[in-house]
């Protein structure tokens, strides 16, 4: 295709992304409730809507209540295969009782029900990340109306069981089954069942900034071990040892590593720089409703991040060293460690791929501005872009997110999960430009220019 001709259809398919119909998909994927294990719903919506569109589609069963939702737009078969990845789950459940112990009282925008306000779309799921999925759709749909003939297949998948969650044994219930099954749970059945592209963008939330790392982690429990007494005549001879205490002083000891950790193992991935750390999510032990016991169990629940750079296993080695120093200062000190999720390794795509400069340069086009650095943290959260990278595939992550509230709206902060309607559009849009950038060349073209 000619220069001028190849300008015109870009134009013309980016004046094509519908902003009505996006915002409309969006908001009907939010109030389709898609907690972790319970995706199935939401993923057969999806399939019915690119169907209609006029792509094909395939609803990929996990379990009777997951799925994956599937939609190709087919090429030629000369050029490379494209996929837009994006979860259906959702970080939190939407119902008061299961999310309260680490969300608080629920506002609007952590539930499942979505709403308009001030150019954003809230509800739960709508920036992590149903906004991301739907943006993708639209800019299928925009290509569809162009009428063009890619030579590379593009895919829509939306997955299950992306969120990081993990099943653990914990001192006061078990956390067990689909529900706490994410992690990659989706997509890791998906590059294992296929279809397999080529490229996969990850649409997670980004500020449409262009991310080409991500940290890889783990979930860490430790059990500090203390001995039961009853506390409330606690005198000379008592022989109780609080675990609850002895936590106390682990926890001061870990947070005062993490910056040392983090300033040893900060990565530049050539594109912005990334600082792992160790953070300390959740406590549980003794009666809550007998708090006159010195208990004799407190587990202690750590996320520990590695870079691209890091050897797995030495971040936990490096783990276990502190822990040991921490407690060689106190002989009660008493502590077991499991590991309870691994999503190592961490990986990267070389800013020099060629899909990482097709995206930048849609970027370009779109925003009308060229990428530095993406922002300190954009790489430090998990995504499914390290599961593509690990089978091989060259990933990145680039999406839509909440964008930044102007001073006179600061309340919004505090209505829960929320998404730039521009943000989105945008996305889309860059979307757009990126397929008609790979998906326009031959294999052998793209070849000749990825590194």
């Amino acid at each position: 295709m000619k220069s001028r001709d190849m300008e015109d259809l870009v134009k013309d398919a980016l004046s094509r992304v519908n902003e009505e119909r996006v915002v409309k998909l969006v908001c009907d994927l939010v109030d389709i409730p898609s907690t972790t294990g319970q995706e199935r719903e939401c993923a057969e919506y999806l399939v019915r809507y690119m169907r209609e569109m006029g792509l094909e589609t395939r609803l990929q069963e996990i379990t009777d209540r997951r799925a994956n939702a599937i939609g190709i737009l087919k090429g030629t078969g000369e050029g490379p295969i494209l996929m837009f990845n994006g979860h259906l789950d959702t970080a939190c459940t939407g119902i008061e009782e299961e999310d309260y112990a680490a969300m608080g009282p629920l506002p609007a925008g952590y539930k499942p029900k979505s709403y308009l306000k001030n150019g954003y779309i809230f509800g739960l799921g709508a920036n992590n990340m149903k906004g991301g999925v739907g943006a993708a759709v639209a800019a299928l749909e925009a290509l569809l109306q162009t009428g063009v003939k890619l030579k590379g297949d593009v895919i829509v998948t939306g997955v299950a069981g992306e969120s990081e969650k993990s099943p653990v044994q914990g001192a006061i219930r078990s956390y067990r089954g689909d529900r706490y099954q994410g992690g990659g749970y989706g997509t890791r059945y998906l590059v294992t069942h296929g279809p397999i592209p080529d490229y996969a963008v990850v649409c997670e939330p980004s500020g449409c900034y262009v991310v080409n790392a991500q940290t890889g982690y783990f979930f860490i429990k430790i059990a500090i071990k203390g001995k039961a007494a009853y506390q409330a005549t606690k005198g000379p001879g008592f022989r109780g040892i609080n675990a609850i205490e002895k936590a106390c002083s682990l926890i001061e000891g870990l947070r005062q590593w993490d910056s040392e950790y983090a300033r040893l193992h900060t990565y530049d991935s050539g594109m912005g720089i990334i600082e792992p750390h160790l953070t300390m999510g959740a406590i549980e032990g003794g009666w809550p409703y007998k708090p006159s016991y010195s208990t004799a169990i407190c587990n202690l629940y750590v996320d520990l991040r590695v870079t691209p750079a890091m050897n797995p296993r030495e971040a936990l080695d490096e783990l276990e060293a502190v822990l040991r120093r921490i407690s060689a200062a106190d002989p009660q000190l008493k502590y077991d460690v499991e590991v309870y999720a691994s999503n190592v390794p961490a990986t990267m795509t070389s800013p020099e791929n060629n899909l990482i400069r097709a995206c930048l340069r849609a970027r370009e086009l779109v925003l009308g501005q060229k990428q530095e650095k993406f922002p300190l943290g954009m790489a430090s959260a998990y995504n499914d872009s390290n599961i593509f990278r690990q089978h091989g595939i060259p990933a990145l992550k680039c999406g839509p997110s909440g964008g930044k509230v102007p001073p006179e709206a600061q309340g919004l902060l505090d209505e829960g999960e929320r998404l730039s309607i521009r943000d989105l559009v945008s996305a889309a849009r860059i979307y757009v430009a990126l397929v008609l950038d790979m998906c326009s060349k031959t294999r052998s073209e793209i070849k000749l220019l990825d590194v």
